[in-house]
């Protein structure tokens, strides 16, 4: 696959520079990539491609809540505004909402992660209501008060994202790389145990 990379990326006239570039190997056994027997891509265990973060778990755990913590930064950042009511709605979707759905396309998310965006969700729609948890206020209440009771929530927005994005790969030609490794199976047997619950 990474030959092929390097082969494309010549066809369109870009050069690889292989002493600065490297891969991310999920599992056991990492090793260099060898080209030709000389050109060599090393391994790593976290890189960032186009603001996303991949580890060596490749289960986007990282990914999620770097996503989570960038988004309680904007909501401390845009504290001196937060409490106008007239303009709150616009600042949580325009803003708060895209950050913390950056990327969600790709996602497998655990359980254990969907209470957390759920959370963040809800302290943001909190803050803007002026109630805190002390209060112990129904989060129903609060999205009436902020007038979204009955929108869909930030889950649902990112379940329609990444249909979305499966569905644009379902519709690809067969020989575009996204949709090879999306039907690739690897080589090696899985190890024992139950796998892990995903979308897919």
């Amino acid at each position: 696959m990474a030959r092929r990379l390097k082969e494309e990326y010549e066809k369109w006239g870009l050069a690889t520079n292989l002493e600065r570039t490297k891969y991310v190997y999920m599992g056991e056994g990492k090793g260099s990539l060898k080209f030709d027997g000389r050109e060599e891509i090393k391994p790593c265990t976290e890189c960032t491609y186009l603001g996303t973060r991949i580890d060596q778990l490749g289960d986007n755990t990282t990914e999620m809540k770097h996503g989570i913590s960038q988004t309680r930064k904007a909501i401390k950042a845009l504290n001196s505004i937060w409490w106008h009511k007239n303009i709150t709605t616009y600042i949580y979707q325009t803003i708060i909402q895209r950050i913390l759905v950056y990327c969600a396309e790709i996602w497998q998310i655990p359980i254990r992660v969907i209470n957390k965006i759920l959370c963040t969700e809800m302290d943001v729609l909190s803050g803007s209501a002026r109630k805190s948890r002390m209060e112990r206020i129904k989060n129903e209440h609060v999205k009436e008060i902020i007038g979204v009771k009955g929108k869909p929530d930030i889950i649902y927005i990112i379940e329609k994202k990444r249909l979305q994005w499966y569905g644009h790969i379902i519709r690809m030609p067969e020989e575009r790389i996204p949709k090879l490794i999306m039907d690739w199976i690897p080589w090696e047997r899985r190890k024992r145990g139950c796998p892990r619950k995903t979308w897919m």
